[in-house]
């Protein structure tokens, strides 16, 4: 909430000038209505109003957290009340609260500030776009009828948006507790999911949703200081382990006509054995194996990361006419899902699988992103019908150009807070943090939070130093031939990269300073701005490809002046490698520096791009 403590406090000042203007024609004014500013801090806010304050101070206070919120910073500090206390003491069987133990007392203070200023106008439903605290994100749902805002499900801001001095406090009518409970307790509790509940236990699958803390991982406290951005790069704090799970419902079932276990199971050997026919029938009596059709099914909907509905995917950098992409690996071998999100006045809500174009109209399956249930170690949500990887899927939903945010490809930046986090940080990734990704000698890599104004597929980025050498995993995608492409931006701080496939290197090194904004285009790559003339800009296109390059996609824009990617020579796509890739196998993306300095190495984004597309003699590859 930058700069925006100054701003609403003249808003307050006019408020309240134009009120006494208007006080003959005003019988009554609600003081609950305008706040007036005062320079109190929070936890002034709190002691002013000790009527009402005076237990959630006692915990803070017991915390150490009191002094956090007397000193300048920006914070959201969800507030509350002693009714809401004496409820939680209730629950719990406490006489009073000196009672509480210090570890309630950590808890509960850790669990009510955000190191955010968030006002309600910039909370959607889903969870609040910083973790709390205690590393746990708050969930927010807005009640559609009364637009009365809940945190964490059951707990209503009873008081909203008092602007202080280092940030807001939001008045809430229960005291927030984050669910104890690991993911599979969590939706086995559930009563709507009892048979997705009753096949991943038949599965086993509960069991692959354990993991919740790497006590092997060691917090090293040291900071990259980012020179040219100013940014202090510390490295992350936890690795922590979490899930996603997309869940159907009794009753979304019912509507599918799958009403038992057994039903279920044979639904999933029909699917599944058309999908994966050279095994149809030879694990169908396992429910544990990893290929039986139950297993594949009830995996296809968990991904090993916990990421919420809000960072799925996002509209930063995205023209308003395109729907925003993700795509994630799920727990199902060798598979992933496109997620998918709406614009303006196009379908709303997230959806998985869908496809809707000029070949295909495939509707796939909604997420209801309000519906999210927090657990000690992932989320699940919702879904309005089966979630399965069957031959429309793979041989239709994927069968386009993907497009994978580097980042995305490291599930732990996920579960961890740190991709597309809202607290303006960048990460300092260190070597073992990603199972997803190798380095082969020591390496600095920084994950750059997203910013509007970058140039950037999503306003983020990956960026390394120094004598870099590391490798990326890539997404298990369906059997074929692709052309695997490297999104970037050249700059004159950059330096060469050599680029390997499963360890073969390809081509000759790129340097990333060649066809840097204001410079001449090189005709090694051969960028031409569009001149409107469809067959010249085509023909283009096609010059440029042929040299192995493609310009920035027309999707993609930056700046509140909405300039477009395409229109830019320095953001570029770089074909890497055609190369058949197959999803039972791992294959690796890999950059080492060529350069003997400190010179910077940029990432963006990976496209896997199918032979059906680039290579498409009846439809040219859009420009998206």
């Amino acid at each position: 909430m930058n700069n925006k403590v100054f701003t609403v406090s003249l808003k307050s000042v006019t408020l309240i000038v134009f009120s006494l203007l208007l006080s003959s024609c005003v019988e009554e004014i609600k003081e609950e209505n305008f706040y007036t500013f005062t320079g109190e801090m929070i936890s002034d806010y709190l002691d002013n109003r000790s009527e009402t304050f005076s237990s959630f101070s006692y915990v803070l206070q017991r915390a150490g957290v009191k002094q956090l919120l007397a000193a300048y910073g920006e914070y959201t500090c969800f507030a509350p009340t002693n009714e809401a206390f004496d409820i939680y003491l209730r629950e719990k069987g406490y006489a009073d609260i000196t009672q509480l133990t210090d570890a309630d007392c950590d808890t509960i203070a850790f669990g009510h500030v955000i190191k955010v200023a968030y006002l309600t106008t910039d909370l959607d439903n889903g969870v609040v776009g910083t973790a709390n605290m205690n590393a746990r994100f708050i969930q927010v749902y807005i009640d559609s009828i009364t637009s009365d805002y809940y945190v964490n499900r059951d707990s209503r801001i009873i008081l909203k948006d008092q602007e202080v001095e280092n940030g807001v406090v939001q008045v809430v009518d229960r005291v927030l507790l984050p669910s104890t409970e690991q993911l599979p307790d969590l939706i086995e509790a559930d009563e709507k999911c009892s048979l997705f509940s009753a096949a991943l236990r038949l599965t086993h699958l509960d069991d692959s949703l354990q993991r919740y803390m790497d006590e092997t991982y060691v917090y090293d406290e040291s900071i990259y200081d980012y020179t040219r951005q100013g940014e202090k790069c510390p490295k992350p704090k936890h690795r922590r382990f979490g899930y996603t799970a997309f869940v159907e419902t009794d009753e979304a079932f019912r509507a599918a006509g799958i009403t038992t276990l057994d039903e279920l199971i044979a639904y999933a050997q029909t699917v599944y054995g058309a999908s994966f026919p050279e095994e149809k029938g030879r694990f169908d009596s396992d429910y544990t194996h990893r290929r039986n059709p139950l297993n594949r099914f009830v995996a296809y909907h968990l991904l090993a990361r916990t990421i919420y509905a809000s960072k799925m995917t996002t509209t930063t950098s995205i023209m308003p006419q395109y729907e925003s992409v993700d795509y994630y690996e799920t727990m199902c071998p060798g598979t992933i899902i496109r997620v998918e999100k709406g614009q303006g006045t196009r379908y709303k809500g997230l959806r998985i699988n869908r496809r809707w174009d000029k070949q295909f109209t495939i509707e796939g399956v909604l997420v209801h992103d309000e519906s999210g249930f927090d657990g000690n170690n992932g989320v699940y949500y919702y879904i309005d019908r089966p979630l399965v990887f069957d031959t429309d899927v793979r041989d239709k939903v994927l069968n386009v150009r993907m497009r994978f945010d580097a980042a995305s490809l490291m599930p732990e930046l996920s579960t961890n807070g740190i991709y597309r986090n809202d607290e303006r940080l960048c990460y300092w990734i260190p070597d073992g943090y990603s199972e997803n990704m190798k380095f082969f000698q020591e390496s600095i890599v920084i994950y750059q939070y997203p910013q509007p104004d970058y140039w950037c597929w999503y306003g983020d980025e990956i960026i390394g130093f120094g004598l870099y050498d590391f490798a990326l995993k890539l997404p298990p995608v369906p059997e074929g031939t692709y052309e695997i492409r490297y999104g970037y931006v050249p700059m004159a701080q950059r330096g060469i990269t050599q680029i390997y496939v499963d360890d073969i290197p390809q081509g000759i090194p790129i340097d990333l300073t060649v066809n840097t904004y204001g410079t001449p285009s090189s005709p090694k790559i051969g960028w031409i701005a569009d001149t409107g003339d469809e067959e010249e800009d085509n023909k283009n296109d096609k010059a440029m490809h042929n040299r192995g390059y493609l310009k920035g996609p027309d999707s993609q824009c930056f700046t509140s002046a909405r300039t477009l990617a395409r229109s830019q020579q320095n953001l570029l796509r770089k074909i890497v490698a055609t190369q058949y890739l197959t999803p039972d196998e791992p294959h690796y993306i890999r950059f080492r520096s060529v350069t003997q300095n400190s010179l910077e190495f940029m990432l963006d984004y990976i496209e896997l791009c199918p032979k059906s597309v680039y290579d498409n003699p009846i439809q040219r590859e859009d420009r998206h």
